[in-house]
C-alpha cells in the first residue's frame, strides 16, 4: 500500500525535525531531510514551500502538545489541585529535550528570520498564557481567586513556574528532576493562591 499524502508529509516533518535539532537550521539542507527519508525535492517542497516554510511546520509541530498540557483539567477535584496539574503539566512541557532545542534553535534565527520568532511566541509564550489566563479567569467567575488584573496575573504564575531553572535549561542543559518540577509547582500555586484570595 502507499503512503498517503499525510503520511508522506510526517515523514519529511518527522525527518526535518531531527535534522535541525540534531545539528541546527543552517547546517541541514533539504538534500539531507531527503536522504534521510526517502522522497522527491518536488514533492518536499511542494508540501513546505521551502526551508523556511519547513522550521515553521517544525515549529508548529513542536508546540502542538501545549494545548494538551494546558488544557482544563476536570479530573481534579479542588481548584488546587487543578491548577497544580496544569502546573506539573506545563512544567513537564517546558522541560521536554525537544521543546528545549527548538527555543535554541530558534534563538538562533532571532536577527535572521523575526517574522519566526514571532510565529513561535504565538504558538508558544503568548499561547500558554492565554490558555491558562482562560482557567484564571474561570476561578475569579467562581469567587475561588480575585484577579484585578488577568493578564498580568497569568505572566507572574508562568514566571514563577519557569524561574531562573528554565535559564539553566536552556544555556547550561540542567534539567529539574520530575520531583523538583513537583515542588516548583507547589510553591508557585501556593503563593499565586495565596496572593489572589478573595478578601
Amino acid at each position: 500500500m502507499r503512503p498517503s499524502s499525510l503520511e508522506k508529509r510526517q515523514r519529511y516533518l518527522a525527518s526535518a525535525i531531527e535534522l535541525f535539532l540534531e545539528q541546527g537550521y543552517d547546517d541541514t539542507n533539504m538534500a539531507q531531510i531527503i536522504e534521510r527519508c526517502g522522497g522527491s525535492k518536488l514533492t518536499l517542497y511542494n508540501y513546505f514551500g521551502d526551508k523556511q516554510g519547513l522550521l515553521r511546520a517544525v515549529v508548529a509541530e513542536l508546540t502542538e502538545p501545549l494545548e494538551e498540557a494546558l488544557a482544563f483539567p476536570t479530573d481534579q477535584s479542588t481548584p488546587r489541585q487543578q491548577l497544580m496539574a496544569l502546573a506539573v503539566n506545563y512544567l513537564h512541557l517546558v522541560y521536554d529535550e525537544r521543546r528545549l532545542k527548538l527555543c535554541r534553535l530558534v534563538m538562533t534565527r532571532v536577527h535572521k528570520d523575526p517574522d519566526l520568532i514571532r510565529f513561535f511566541l504565538e504558538r508558544s509564550a503568548y499561547h500558554s498564557q492565554s490558555m491558562l489566563g482562560t482557567f484564571l479567569k474561570a476561578l475569579d467567575g467562581q469567587g475561588i481567586v480575585h484577579l484585578d488584573d488577568p493578564e498580568l496575573a497569568c505572566e507572574q504564575l508562568l514566571g514563577a513556574l519557569r524561574g531562573n531553572r528554565h535559564f539553566e535549561a536552556l544555556y547550561a542543559d540542567t534539567i529539574p528532576s520530575p520531583a523538583e518540577m513537583r515542588r516548583s509547582a507547589e510553591s508557585a500555586v501556593d503563593a499565586f493562591l495565596a496572593g489572589h484570595r478573595r478578601p
